[in-house]
């Protein structure tokens, strides 16, 4: 089944190839502050366990590629509440 984000209309289900091609174009993206290596790391491993996420990739609260939103310096958690990421 094909189905698409109800949001943008993209594919609901990208490959690794298509995030890493969204990622590299973030990257050369002109004054985007990126964090740190180990800080994307363990905020990627906060979306990837949370419950919110749906399809491996996509923030069902904010409708985000978490592997790019992690990348982000002024990138937040939308969790309700408290941010996941500064929960840890």
């Amino acid at each position: 089944m094909n189905r698409k984000c109800k949001r943008c209309g993209l594919k609901t289900v990208l490959s690794e190839e298509d995030i890493e091609k969204m990622k590299a174009e973030v990257r050369a993206m002109r004054g985007v502050r990126l964090v740190p290596d180990d800080e994307y790391v363990r905020r990627l491993g906060v979306c990837l366990s949370c419950e919110k996420l749906e399809y491996g990739s996509t923030c069902t609260l904010c409708g985000c590629v978490v592997q790019v939103r992690a990348m982000l310096r002024d990138g937040r958690c939308p969790y309700p509440g408290k941010s996941k990421w500064e929960m840890e």
